[in-house]
């Protein structure tokens, strides 16, 4: 008799998603826990290659309640990953409707359906963290004032979702990765567009710092997670805390690129990003500076991911050799590109 899927993944073909899709195909291997994987119907599939034996996809929309629960029949574990990322004003109320209502739908559904666990991935953007201030740990729970951008605003929405769950008998995991670093869709808002940026030539830097942590660091989180099935566990993933400056030289050197030389203070980039603004709003194309952005890459901010290292055992993989690995693939990739035109 056909086993059907006890672990529903949502977000499988976005770039977080995606890997964790690969890492759960690596790590269940021959044990009899199967996959569902959640998609849309617009979903280009390709990334996923070809899916193991009693693995399938399920299309459905988090705002689309009854798709939800026909995707949670027989689950008993949800893996959240799905999520939209900008810092473009426009998307603030579409970011509201898939991250915060989105999440609200999906636990009203796993509760309606009888699903047992919810692993969350959420972002250290919901932490209470202020620029210039005390190192960040998960005792900095709830933000004192209102987060700094629609994307943090839309995650924390999705968080209290989380916690109302489990409430009311959901056994949840949250997970906080910082800045996700690792090789996959230049096209979109993610990590690896800081390539692109190295490449075009771009001569500066911000003033601020962030955390970074590997993609495969979150990956293995979320399986540890998985695995250890406790409820209420809840980890800060990060690596390392590094200056834009720092970071985005490493970028250069990784593709051979002259690293950044001028230094963008923060008055100037509180000047430009009005400017941008009325550019845009001009011409209707989008912004390539926003206030989100401004405030994000002149913050600075620093994570103590430690904890996860004591639980799991595990080290994270160095920063400076994770934006190396990704260069070097970049390369390829622009290499590939170039012959094929």
């Amino acid at each position: 008799m056909k086993t059907p899927p006890d672990i529903l993944l949502t977000g499988a073909t976005g770039f977080l998603g995606g890997y964790l899709a690969r890492g759960l195909k690596e790590h269940l291997g021959g044990a009899d826990r199967r996959c569902r994987l959640l998609v849309r119907e617009s979903s280009d599939l390709t990334g996923l290659g070809p899916l193991p034996k009693g693995w399938e996809t399920t299309v459905g929309d988090l705002n689309d309640p009854e798709s939800l629960l026909d995707a949670l029949e027989g689950i008993d574990t949800i893996i959240h990953a799905a999520a939209m990322v900008s810092f473009q004003p426009e998307d603030r109320d579409k970011m509201q409707l898939v991250n915060g209502e989105g999440t609200a739908n999906l636990v009203n559904m796993a509760l309606a359906a009888g699903t047992r666990r919810l692993v969350h991935l959420s972002s250290v953007a919901v932490l209470n963290r202020r620029s210039g201030g005390p190192v960040v740990t998960l005792k900095d729970r709830w933000p004192e004032e209102k987060p700094n951008s629609s994307y943090a605003e839309s995650k924390f929405a999705a968080e209290r979702e989380v916690w109302r769950g489990q409430a009311e008998g959901l056994s949840v995991a949250v997970l906080y990765p910082s800045t996700i670093l690792g090789a996959g869709d230049f096209s979109g808002h993610n990590t690896p567009a800081l390539w692109r940026m190295a490449a075009s030539g771009r001569n500066i830097y911000p003033d601020g710092s962030a955390g970074f942590v590997a993609v495969e660091d979150v990956v293995d989180a979320t399986l540890f997670a998985l695995d250890r099935d406790i409820d209420g566990d809840r980890f800060l993933l990060n690596a390392a805390n590094l200056s834009w400056k720092d970071t985005q030289r490493m970028i250069a050197e990784s593709i051979g690129a002259k690293p950044p030389a001028y230094r963008m203070p923060a008055w100037q980039s509180a000047l430009l990003w009005p400017i941008e603004g009325l550019r845009a709003r001009l011409t209707g194309k989008r912004p390539l500076i926003t206030r989100e952005t401004h405030h994000s890459v002149q913050s600075s901010f620093q994570y103590d991911g430690s904890d996860y290292v004591k639980a799991s055992g595990r080290a994270y993989r160095d920063i400076g050799e994770v934006i190396s690995k990704i260069g070097h693939w970049y390369r390829r990739l622009q290499s590939a590109e170039s012959t094929a035109n």
